[in-house]
C-alpha cells in the first residue's frame, strides 16, 4: 500500500502520517486502519478527522504477556483490560509476518543508505520479488 522511511530518531506515530496519506492518495476507499495502541489517542483521532477512517486499535493487555483483539471499538484513550494466559491478537500477526518476511531480504538490513528514496525503493523490490516468488511456484 505504501512505504515511509524516516530517520531512526522519528517516532513511528510521526512518521505514520506520511504512510497513511500516502495510502488514501492511491485507495481512497480505504476506510478501516488497524494500529497497535501506541498510535491511540490524538494521532489517531487526527487520523479519523483528517481521512475520515474508522480507527481499530489492537491493544496488548496490561501484563505485557498476554494481547486481546477488541472488535468492539471503546474510547481511544482507555486502557485494554488485564487477560490472563495467552490470547494472539489476530490482526497484529500480519504486521509481524511481513516484517519477518522483509527481514529475510539481506539488503534491507545491512545496508543503511544516504537517501531515503533509495531505501524505499529497496523495500518495494523486496515485497516484488517476494510476490513474483510466489506467483511462479
Amino acid at each position: 500500500m505504501a512505504v515511509s522511511i524516516s530517520a531512526a530518531s522519528v517516532q513511528d506515530r510521526d512518521a505514520a502520517d506520511d504512510a497513511v496519506t500516502s495510502s488514501m492518495d492511491k485507495y481512497p476507499s480505504l476506510n478501516t486502519l488497524f494500529v497497535d495502541s501506541a498510535y491511540a489517542g490524538k494521532w489517531a483521532q487526527r487520523m479519523q478527522h483528517t481521512h475520515s477512517l474508522e480507527i481499530q486499535v489492537i491493544r496488548g493487555a496490561n501484563n505485557r504477556r498476554t494481547g486481546k483483539w477488541h472488535s468492539e471499538q471503546g474510547d481511544l484513550f482507555t486502557a485494554a483490560p488485564v487477560a490472563s494466559g495467552f490470547v494472539v491478537m489476530p490482526k497484529r500477526w500480519v504486521v509481524e509476518r511481513t516484517h519477518t518476511w522483509n527481514e529475510r531480504a539481506r539488503r534491507l538490513i545491512m545496508h543503511h543508505d544516504r537517501l531515503l528514496d533509495v531505501s524505499e525503493a529497496w523495500v518495494w523490490l523486496a515485497e516484488a520479488r517476494m510476490l513474483a516468488r510466489r506467483l511462479t511456484t
